[in-house]
Formats: structure tokens, sequence, C-alpha cells
């Protein structure tokens, strides 16, 4: 059995109120090394406060995070961001790409912090595009390429560094239908190379690809079971 990249154990999250609002509710939840997760919930579900979870971007009112088995939610700061920087690739729904650099060296960016010198990261991240399907846009600058493009720039700086897990939040919200498809046939791919993976999305038809889907309502886990292989029951008649 592959060894979990990230845990929570009964983690609750609420926010000063009268009486308190209460976000998540005793979420149980394990990722395992090499697994495609998509967690899905309409708006207000606790989806986004869940990735903060996970993604060490606030701390839970009570339960712990554990990345690497290590719990991360008593750690001061700088040893938070640390873990952040190292074990932990983000995308989100907005690039956030720096509009005056190359693609190479948005994604280079991502480096940063681990010390690694210059023409090192650039070819990191040539190796990262490369791997992205982005191998002949190195030298574009973002008003150059497609939201698609762009998307996969984010991904490619997700990454570097060979992170033990990519968050992804809502990837694909800001993506036509066929880019969508592109996107997530990607994700697929990567993981398929064994990059470890979570995606947080509203959209239901998104997820039917994914070999597992955990489902939030109201701070809540629903079902966290992994799907099953999709079977077309008019076919087989």
């Amino acid at each position: 059995m592959s060894s979990a990249v990230l845990e929570l154990r009964d983690v609750s999250k609420s926010y000063a109120g009268s009486p308190p609002i209460e976000v998540l509710k005793e979420i149980d939840l394990k990722i395992s090394e090499g697994e495609l997760v998509a967690i899905v919930g309409p708006s207000g579900s606790g989806k986004s406060t869940l990735l903060n979870m996970m993604g060490a971007l606030d701390r839970p009112t009570s339960g712990e995070v554990l990345i690497d088995g290590t719990v991360v939610n008593g750690l001061r700061d700088p040893s938070l961001s640390g873990v952040r920087g190292r074990r932990l690739g983000f995308v989100f729904q907005q690039f956030h790409l720096l509009p005056g650099l190359s693609a190479t060296e948005n994604v280079a960016t991502g480096l940063l912090y681990h010390g690694t010198r210059g023409r090192a990261r650039k070819a990191a991240a040539r190796e990262a595009l490369e791997r992205v399907g982005l191998g002949h846009r190195l030298d574009q600058k973002p008003g150059k390429l497609s939201g698609g493009e762009r998307q996969r720039v984010a991904i490619a700086r997700a990454l570097l560094g060979d992170p033990a897990i990519v968050l992804a939040d809502e990837p694909t919200g800001n993506l036509d239908s066929q880019t969508t498809a592109e996107i997530v046939e990607l994700f697929l791919e990567l993981n398929e190379q064994g990059s470890t993976i979570v995606m947080i999305t509203h959209d239901q038809d998104l997820t039917r690809s994914m070999p597992r889907v955990v489902e939030i309502l109201d701070g809540e886990i629903l079902d966290g079971a992994a799907a099953e292989p999709d079977t077309d029951e008019d076919d087989a008649l």
C-alpha cells in the first residue's frame, strides 16, 4: 500500500460568531502517494477551506494536518512556509503569471526559495514546460499564450522541485470546454508519470474521468471511495 503524503485527522474549522460558523466538521481524509483525487462540492460546501487546510494556508480549529507524516498545523510560520515551498505545488483558477516574464522565467520562479542557481532554475523550468507540452513556447510571455497554455505554464511551475503533492483549485474554471478537457487529460498523464494530484472543483462532469472522487457538502465528507470503472449498461445489453 502506498504511503500517505497528505492526511487530515478529525479536522474542524470554525470562525467567530454567535453562534460560531462551523465550516469543516471532523474531516478525515487520506491521500496516498501516486493518487489523483477530485474533491467536488457546490459553492459554500467547504471546498476552499479544505484546500487551505491541505495546503497549510490556514490552521484548523481542531484536529491534525500531516504532510509526509509530519504534523504541520503546530509549526511556526517560517517552518510552515518552508513546507509549502518545498513539499507542495499549487495551481489556481487565476494563473498568477508575471506578464513581463517569459514562460520559462515564470516557471523558474517556482524554485526561488529552493536555493537553486539561476541557470539550473531555467533548465528545470524548460524541462517542466516540455513535460506539459509547451516546449515550443518557452520564450513567449503570458500575453502571447492562450488560456490553456497559461494554465499549462502554471502547472509546470507547480511541478518544479518534485513536490509531494500538487493541489489544484478550480484549475479549469476560466477555460472553455475543449481546453478543460485538454487540461484534465494533462493531469491524467502527469498522474500516470507519478505525480500525486488533488483537484478541487464544483464541476461534477469534470470528475467522471477521475480515478477517485471525494464529495463534500456542508463541511462534511459524504463520499470518499475510489470511483468505480465507468460502464455503459445500454452497450452491454
